[in-house]
């Protein structure tokens, strides 16, 4: 079977695999709490929906970012966060590693949702540094009422932070890392007796409004959701429904004009 995982070829194995300019998955995560029983390395699980796209669809995989921008997940231990400044120039002397050899089909397989901002300013960044379009995919944004009402029955099941997908994921993929015995339910999140949808987000009177906290100042063990829903059944029907999307992406972003026309930065018109 052909090697679709960069770090295990030769660069004698990595120049022919170049040669057929193939889509360049790029996944990435955090390192970040997840409530009390789930492990807190999350990136591994972007690395696993990269590897079954890549198998499907003979898209090359390189090495996972680990690191994500977490910053308010830093009060629980393990958690470790870069800046977005870091993590920037990190994505971008990445892309430029692989641009340097005509390869222009960049895809991030984000896992974490606190880098989407980050990876947007890094693909504008692009466009006006490299005449070139990247793109990202977000896996866990997939979970529709459609997929939630056939994993769990209920399309208005309470997963978040501390729940589901990372429960179940871990389950899954990684049974070992679980401490089941160490499961607790959360509170809903709240500050000052105010109710947060997020750290950083409150329903006031009917409208978003937006308040900067900590996440262990809305909820005290970070669980958000229920995390008795997650199961090693629902893990595995998350993945492949993961999987089968990205997969039919990967296939369609690689026929897709990547190269922006034209020399330089772009001008403002006279």
């Amino acid at each position: 079977m052909a090697k679709v995982e960069l770090s295990r070829m030769t660069w004698r194995e990595a120049q022919d695999a170049f040669r057929r300019n193939p889509v360049i998955l790029l996944p990435m995560g955090s390192v970040e709490q997840h409530g009390p029983h789930v492990p807190v390395g999350d990136y591994r699980y972007a690395t696993e929906v990269a590897r079954r796209i890549a198998a499907r669809t003979g898209a090359l995989i390189a090495p996972t970012i680990p690191w994500g921008y977490s910053e308010h997940f830093r009060p629980f231990p393990g958690t470790l966060s870069v800046r977005p400044e870091t993590l920037t120039l990190l994505l971008e002397d990445i892309c430029d590693g692989f641009l340097r050899f005509g390869l222009d089909h960049l895809l991030f397989v984000c896992g974490h949702k606190g880098n989407m901002p980050i990876l947007e300013q890094v693909g504008r960044r692009m466009r006006e540094t490299h005449r070139l379009r990247v793109a990202t995919i977000e896996p866990w944004s997939w979970l529709t009422p459609a997929f939630r009402r056939d994993a769990y029955g209920n399309e208005k099941v309470s997963i978040g932070h501390g729940s589901d997908p990372m429960g179940s994921l871990a389950m899954a993929l990684y049974p070992e890392d679980v401490r089941k015995d160490l499961l607790e339910l959360g509170q809903p999140p709240a500050f000052a007796g105010v109710p947060f949808k997020s750290s950083s987000q409150v329903d006031f009177e009917g409208v978003p409004v937006f308040v900067y906290l900590d996440f262990d100042e809305v909820t005290a063990n970070g669980v958000m959701g229920d995390p008795r829903v997650s199961s090693p059944e629902v893990g595995k029907k998350i993945l492949d429904h993961v999987v089968e999307i990205g997969a039919h992406f990967v296939e369609k972003f690689a026929q897709l004009p990547t190269r922006i026309p034209g020399d330089g930065p772009r001008t403002v018109p006279k």
